[in-house]
């Protein structure tokens, strides 16, 4: 058996004993949208001095990720809001889901057998990143995970923002 697919084994074998115990990862990590990134930014980032990240309740047409929607159903996942109204069609601009390292591992698996390998890249360690172009080289989204939270934002310089990942 091969690393990976011991890796594997052991991280299925963890998430059935969720399953079947009834616990769940920690989600008292997780920060509420207006916690996540300071408002001040949030609003020069969307342009607006009333832009404000909101808790989306719906989920994506059509997401990078199932990940993402499982943001919204299991976890915080936060669109961008100008007086009330959408902005992006209420897409999910930053999420967060609680999960274990060792389900993170799997997942980080998956997705570098997808050609998706984690990086260091964009000063977030161990982003992966998940454009929906292939061609985008900006840092499209993308996931990381840090300290019980799998992180997804839709460019790594959003995530950047958040006080959890600064230097």
């Amino acid at each position: 058996m091969t690393t990976r697919s011991r890796t594997r084994s052991i991280a299925a074998l963890v998430f059935l004993g969720f399953v079947l115990s009834g616990c769940a990862p920690d989600d008292s990590a997780m920060a509420s949208c207006d916690q996540l990134i300071p408002r001040e930014i949030v609003a020069d980032v969307l342009g607006s001095q009333d832009g404000k990240l909101v808790q989306l309740q719906t989920e994506e047409r059509s997401p990078v990720s199932p990940l993402v929607n499982k943001m919204t159903t299991d976890g915080i996942a936060c669109g961008g809001s100008d007086d009330g109204a959408e902005i992006l069609g209420g897409a999910v601009m930053i999420g967060q889901l609680p999960m274990d390292e060792l389900q993170w591992m799997t997942i980080q698996a998956d997705f570098a057998d997808g050609g998706h390998p984690a990086t260091d890249g964009f000063g977030i360690p161990g982003w992966v990143d998940v454009p929906k172009d292939e061609d985008d080289l900006a840092g499209g989204p993308g996931f990381a995970w840090k300290e019980g939270v799998l992180y997804y934002a839709m460019s790594p310089l959003m995530l950047g923002l958040a006080p959890v990942f600064e230097p």
